[in-house]
C-alpha cells in the first residue's frame, strides 16, 4: 500500500493545471481564460515594450547630444571657410609647383 503523503495532492493539481496551460488554444495564461483575453494581454504587453523602448531610445538620445547646435554651425561656417579658401588657392600652388625648379 503507498503512503500518502500531505504534498502529494498539490503537486498532482500544480501539473494539471500546468498541462492545461500548455495545452490550451490560444496560449491562455490563466485556467477559465478565453483566447480573446489572452491575445489581449499579449498585445497589450507588446505595446507596453515597444513604448518603453521608444522612451528609453530618445532618452538615449537626448543625453548622446551634449554639443549645442550653436557650436555645431559655428564649426560648420568654419569648415566652409577653410574649404573655400583651399580651392581659391589651390590654382596658385599648383601653378607654384610647376614653375619650382626640381630639387634632386
Amino acid at each position: 500500500m503507498a503512503k500518502h503523503r500531505s504534498g502529494s495532492s498539490k503537486d498532482a493539481m500544480s501539473m494539471q493545471v500546468a498541462d492545461l496551460r500548455r495545452g490550451a488554444p490560444g496560449g491562455k495564461r490563466f485556467v477559465g481564460e478565453t483566447a480573446a483575453q489572452s491575445q489581449q494581454a499579449r498585445r497589450n504587453q507588446r505595446e507596453k515594450v515597444e513604448r518603453m523602448a521608444e522612451i528609453s531610445a530618445a532618452e538615449r538620445r537626448a543625453t548622446e547630444i551634449e554639443v549645442p547646435v550653436s557650436a555645431i554651425l559655428a564649426e560648420l561656417v568654419q569648415d566652409a571657410l577653410r574649404l573655400a579658401r583651399t580651392l581659391v588657392l589651390a590654382p596658385f600652388r599648383i601653378a607654384q609647383a610647376i614653375r619650382r625648379p626640381r630639387e634632386a
